[in-house]
């Protein structure tokens, strides 16, 4: 694709992302401008357009939605860090029964083979999966298709659910700024710190290393008194409207005999990841007395940007949320090489 060609595209896929988030704010949806924009795109890539940000506009994009995330840090939320522990163990229980559960019912129910059950089951760290799938016997267009509608499905339930179960309090984000809104000045020193952080980050391997470093960064500097306030919604927004659209575009070059083949056994073995993580997540709310939403979302087997985004959005913990899911990526990414590996399959009569 030529220069002017992909800004066009990229131009049209921030006008399409952009008027879907919008819509869906107009319409009070919660987590609307990450959602309006997921749906937006997905529809677009679908119809075989070629949509889709380029990588520095993403890692743009994942930079403002770290720093929003670590601007939510209070020393109240610190205080919930003794919980962490406990909580973390649950997060590891649930990704292995998402692993176990997800690929047995794959290859049993809907007759997948084994070596495309696991890499379409792995909740989370879809780069690696995507990678050494592409090395492997793993049929490629069903495994990147699960993959997608893993994240797409999640964006698309999990905000009404938890609107329903907060009595519909979840409503989308205010443009409007508020007194505790950071000035422009501290918006510069958040935004060079934090790119200082997720640069090194990414240089040593980090997965998720913007995200990650924007985070902690900000976190620092907001916990410290050095930044006082949220980021600007606009911004902040921004950062939604992205990773929608980077959700949706996964969905490029899908066929519809692809859709077909994969849909019926993927949207199960989701929803049956969705129902360990909601079950585990009441669990820890009654044991470790932390909100159930804020739970379900960090043990949901989603990216770490789109379940982030969620709970800013929605207006729960989202370091809370977004520590997990990364921790989670670290985990599945050490013990994806050996999940990962070929099983043994039984030669034909």
């Amino acid at each position: 694709m030529t220069g002017w060609r992909l800004a066009g595209w990229t131009l049209a896929t921030a006008a399409l992302a952009t008027g879907g988030g919008a819509l869906f704010a107009a319409l009070g949806w919660p987590a609307a401008w990450l959602m309006g924009a997921m749906v937006a795109v997905a529809f677009a890539a679908l119809a075989g357009l070629p949509v889709g940000l380029p990588t520095r506009v993403r890692e743009v994009a994942f930079l403002l939605l770290g720093i929003s995330i670590g601007s939510a840090v209070t020393p109240e939320g610190l205080a919930t860090m003794a919980a962490w522990p406990g909580s973390i163990a649950l997060l590891a229980v649930s990704v292995l029964s998402t692993l176990f559960v997800a690929s047995f019912y794959l290859e049993k129910v809907h007759g997948w083979d084994p070596v495309t059950a696991r890499f379409a089951s792995m909740p989370g760290a879809f780069s690696s999966v995507v990678v050494i799938a592409a090395s492997s016997t793993a049929d490629m267009p069903r495994v990147i298709l699960a993959q997608s509608l893993r994240v797409f499905t999640l964006v698309a339930l999990m905000p009404p659910l938890l609107a329903f179960l907060s009595d519909g309090s979840m409503g989308p984000m205010s443009l409007a700024p508020t007194p505790d809104t950071n000035g422009f000045v501290e918006v510069l020193v958040v935004l060079a710190v934090s790119g200082a952080v997720a640069f090194t980050l990414n240089r040593l391997g980090v997965p998720a290393g913007t995200l990650l470093g924007a985070m902690v960064a900000s976190a620092a500097l907001h916990a410290t008194g050095v930044v006082h306030g949220r980021f600007p919604a606009p911004l902040v927004i921004i950062g939604f409207i992205a990773t929608g659209a980077v959700i949706g575009a996964r969905f490029r070059g899908t066929t519809m005999t692809a859709v077909v083949r994969t849909v019926p056994g993927a949207v199960a073995s989701i929803l049956l990841g969705l129902s360990i993580s909601a079950g585990i997540a009441a669990f820890g709310a009654w044991s470790l007395g932390l909100p159930y939403g804020q739970l379900w979302l960090a043990y949901a087997p989603g990216g770490v940007e789109a379940m982030a985004a969620m709970a800013l959005a929605l207006r729960l913990d989202p370091a809370f949320v977004g520590a997990h899911h990364v921790l989670r990526i670290l985990g599945l990414n050490a013990i994806g090489p050996f999940w990962l590996r070929r099983p043994r399959i039984p030669p034909a009569d």
